[in-house]
């Protein structure tokens, strides 16, 4: 099955199947391939299948999808082809390469301790959800004051046509 190696600035490392003619990929919850990295748009890209290839369609992403450090919107993707997506860097593993993908798997060393030494965790992402609004001391009374000019001009407004009636 095709799929993709990624490894992120920070030493992690994993890889995602494409198993559907159609993936999108980012950082949000809603893909069907997510890469929890900062440098990573929510909505980066899509690979989409054509029957007989792959490409990479970039969605208008704020750091881009590069090949050879030049952004690019659309990657024709072949067996070994080297792409980033933001700053994660990326190698597409074409249909017939999964032996030769499981053994150099098996024969890569990972360090005992530091970066790269644990897998990829998707579960572990931060930095996602609610922005939290800093509260301002002088919002309240800036309300009140702007609450007050209104009731203010109402007032007038309605005292000017009491005493045009009149």
């Amino acid at each position: 099955m095709p799929r993709i190696q990624f490894t992120t600035p920070d030493g992690a490392s994993g890889a995602l199947e494409l198993d559907a003619e159609r993936m999108s990929v980012g950082r949000a919850d809603d893909n069907q391939l997510i890469i929890a990295e900062d440098s990573v748009s929510s909505h980066h890209g899509e690979f989409a299948f054509d029957g007989s290839s792959w490409t990479l369609t970039d969605l208008g992403s704020t750091n881009g999808t590069k090949v050879g450090g030049s952004r690019v919107e659309n990657i024709n993707l072949t067996s070994g082809a080297a792409f980033q997506l933001g700053n994660v860097n990326c190698v597409f593993h074409g249909d017939g390469e999964e032996d030769a993908y499981s053994a150099a798997t098996v024969t890569v060393s990972t360090p005992s301790s530091g970066f790269g030494s644990h897998p990829y965790n998707g579960r572990l992402r931060t930095g996602f959800g609610p922005k939290v609004k800093q509260k301002n001391p002088g919002a309240g009374l800036l309300t009140l004051l702007g609450v007050a000019g209104i009731l203010a001009c109402g007032a007038a407004v309605y005292f000017a046509m009491q005493m045009g009636a009149s």
